[in-house]
């Protein structure tokens, strides 16, 4: 039986991976700087997640490693996680009324193996009024998201065009997940 680990504390991540219906583990990378330039560069974010999946297989050798990052990019500039509540409330004023998209970068180790992808989906949100900014600001959920918004709670009243994998938005692709890791006989 393959051990299979999330190298994330992310807690939407652990339940996307709950839908591939196998046991595994989260053990979240130590000491990876999560750092990433201004705009935006798939190379530098497939990096990032390659270096979260090897600094926990690094430590757990005998399993198969999963790691993960999310970017929202609007307009080429890189929007990551918001360091203050002021921070956010600029960026989900930037991204009312806007195109924007969101990246996740996927790395799979494996003794014998490695892999990495990246998924795209483009996101438009309708008009945000200020005021119900504010209130989702204050309720401190942005602060741990990319973009300063999650889909699957308020960022739903936001969401006027999705054109992509849903679960991207949400931090991992896990279809094309499923996909990459059965077609390598890991599940």
């Amino acid at each position: 039986m393959v051990r299979l680990i999330l190298a994330s504390s992310s807690p939407r991540r652990k339940e996307l991976l709950l839908l591939l219906r196998v046991a595994f583990e989260t053990v979240p990378p130590v000491g990876v700087k999560e750092e990433l330039s201004a705009s935006f560069d798939p190379d530098e974010l497939a990096d990032l997640s390659f270096r979260k999946a090897r600094n926990v297989y690094e430590r757990h050798p005998d399993a198969v490693v999963i790691g993960a990052d999310t970017v929202v990019v609007l307009e080429n500039a890189v929007l990551g996680k918001p360091s203050s509540k002021d921070e956010a409330f600029e960026m989900l004023v930037r991204l009312s009324e806007k195109m924007h998209y969101v990246f996740t970068a996927v790395s799979v180790l494996e003794r014998r193996w490695n892999f990495s992808f990246i998924e795209r989906t483009a996101v438009k949100f309708r008009k945000i009024p200020p005021a119900l900014i504010g209130e989702y600001v204050q309720t401190g959920i942005p602060l741990d998201k990319a973009g300063a918004y999650g889909i699957q709670d308020y960022g739903a009243l936001f969401t006027e065009i999705i054109n992509g994998d849903y679960y991207n938005v949400m931090g991992l692709p896990i279809g094309r997940l499923w996909q990459e890791l059965n077609t390598r006989g890991v599940i």
